[in-house]
């Protein structure tokens, strides 16, 4: 027996917009930490060459957003309580 074939409506541009913001939503993070990683390793290299002391301020930067993070996630995720 012959079935027709469906007519299917055609994909518009609202599917495009929410398909490249979900895409977006998941790369924009990723991609503003390795901008601020390169940011701050080429800031240190200025800094060296300027006095070897003051590279030590990205270091010390990227030790106090390493606490400040390792606090934050402790809030967060709590164990259960027994």
């Amino acid at each position: 027996m012959y079935e027709p074939p469906r007519q299917e409506e055609p994909s518009g541009c609202r599917e495009t917009w929410v398909l490249t913001r979900a895409v977006f939503a998941v790369l924009l993070p990723l991609l503003v930490a390795l901008i601020a990683v390169l940011g701050a390793v080429a800031g240190a290299v200025v800094l060296f060459a300027l006095h070897p002391v003051l590279a030590l301020l990205p270091i010390a930067a990227l030790a106090v957003a390493l606490a400040l993070y390792a606090r934050w996630e402790r809030t967060r995720f709590r164990p259960p309580e027994a």
